[in-house]
């Protein structure tokens, strides 16, 4: 798929090019009938390009004589965005990954079977043995702006706190389809549909429908052993958000349909208060609610996403104060026992107060965190640290209709140094992930639910060049 982009890519300047010899040779009066005008090929020679090279390196320490997992990887890309035409652009974008060095990440844990979970994630899931071969066309699109209203067809980013890029890791999330943004004075409304996706760790682009369970469709709260992975019926995904931003204070409503699955609302509302010592408190409050459409897929309970008649419910808040260059924050996060909060991990990151890296709430019902966060800029626009702990406790790794994962209760620690350099290196970003999980429970937890999700540390050394 790269070669094909890259022979497209030649195809288009060889034929700019010809184009540009042919013009030089034309007679002076078609020349200076020409002079005001602006050629198809010299406004695509005037577009921009886009070059990332990104170098990953994971490591997992499990407890004891569990797995450990390592592994280095490259990866390097190359877009093109021509500027606009009456409002048009075009814009695409390829990416390939090399594996440098791995360590145990194709094989399965001899204690427990269970397989790897973060370091695949840079590469292929579905193809583990896959060294050489992992290219993927990303963005390819139509775009067009003009004053308030922007749009873009066909395969690109998109941005919202449920489907998203997702989180640090090799290549994001992206979406097919066409979604469209209007802005007028502090309001923005964006709406999406989306038909096809393409997942971090994957190299395919897929219909959403097949993207469900694409890497892991966890228990069951039937205790079936059916798996509903290829067998949910939906047509697309589709987004509606409304967003004010004021002086003191901003609030966004987002709606998600997955066609024949699930409706999800969900509700943010952040503000400022200056105090009279020089810094500002700061506040937010969270709330979605969530239930099934339909059979939730698949008219078989066994092999639906969210059984029928399932809803769940969340809530969330957080108290805190910046100053200069400082923010620090306490972040709360409930979520009812009426259900499980599902969104498919393939299709984006949840953006919740308490959102900590290398884990999720979704599959989570009946559950509770809390978390501490400090963010600072020590040097500005070039050096920032960024810290989160939190206790989040769960319903039970027993409880199939409220755990989806069997995830015990656990503290998380996340640290995060970025580096921005200026100057000749301008463009290069070097950060520092580490993230560590301890379990948090009076009983004894089986290895299988401890491997890659308690008692462990996650650290990553990314580089990270844009020019």
């Amino acid at each position: 798929m790269l070669r094909l982009l890259t022979t497209f890519v030649l195809v288009l300047f060889l034929g700019l090019h010809a184009f540009e010899l042919k013009a030089q040779h034309e007679t002076p009066s078609v020349e200076t009938e020409k002079t005001d005008q602006k050629l198809f090929g010299q406004i695509l020679k005037s577009g921009s390009f886009e070059f990332h090279l990104r170098s990953f390196y994971m490591t997992t320490i499990n407890q004891g004589a569990l797995t450990d997992y390592s592994t280095w990887g490259t990866g390097a890309g190359l877009g093109y965005f021509s500027p606009r035409w009456k409002g048009f652009g075009i814009g695409f974008s390829g990416f390939f990954v090399f594996r440098h060095f791995e360590n145990n990440i194709i094989a399965k844990d001899p204690l427990t079977g269970k397989s790897n979970r973060y370091e695949l994630l840079l590469y292929d899931v579905h193809h583990p043995e896959n060294h050489k071969d992992m290219d993927r066309l990303e963005e390819f699109y139509l775009s067009f702006e003009k004053e308030n209203i922007s749009a873009w067809f066909g395969r690109h980013h998109f941005e919202s706190p449920l489907l998203n890029a997702s989180d640090n890791i090799m290549r994001p999330n992206l979406f097919s389809g066409l979604s469209v943004d209007w802005k007028v004075n502090n309001w923005k409304v964006s709406g999406a549909w989306f038909s096809h996706v393409i997942s971090r760790g994957s190299l395919e682009w897929l219909p959403v429908e097949e993207s469900f369970g694409f890497f892991d469709s966890g228990r069951h709260p039937l205790e079936s052993v059916k798996e509903y992975d290829q067998e949910v019926d939906s047509k697309g995904i589709g987004v509606l958000g409304v967003e004010y931003e004021g002086r003191t204070w901003s609030v966004e409503s987002w709606n998600y349909l997955s066609e024949n699955v699930f409706g999800l609302t969900m509700l943010q509302l952040n503000g400022k208060s200056p105090s009279h010592h020089g810094w500002n408190w700061i506040w937010g409050v969270q709330a979605f609610y969530q239930e099934a459409i339909n059979d939730g897929g698949n008219p078989d309970p066994d092999l639906t996403y969210i059984l029928p008649n399932e809803n769940s419910s969340g809530f969330g808040a957080r108290a805190g104060m910046n100053w200069p260059n400082t923010s620090v924050s306490i972040n709360y996060l409930g979520i009812s026992n009426s259900g499980r909060f599902l969104f498919p991990r393939e299709w984006g990151r949840e953006q919740f107060f308490v959102t900590l890296q290398r884990e999720r709430f979704e599959g989570l019902g009946g559950a509770n965190a809390v978390m501490l966060q400090l963010d600072k800029e020590v040097v500005k626009d070039k050096f920032k640290m960024s810290f989160g702990a939190s206790h989040v406790k769960t319903p039970g790794i027993d409880n199939l209709a409220l755990n989806k994962y069997g995830i015990p209760n656990y503290i998380h620690f996340t640290g995060l140094l970025d580096y921005k350099f200026d100057g000749f290196f301008q463009g290069l970003d070097l950060q520092f992930l580490v993230a560590l999980k301890k379990e948090n429970s009076e009983k004894e937890i089986p290895l299988e639910y401890v491997i890659n999700r308690i008692n462990m540390a996650n650290l990553n050394l990314i580089l990270d060049y844009r020019f």
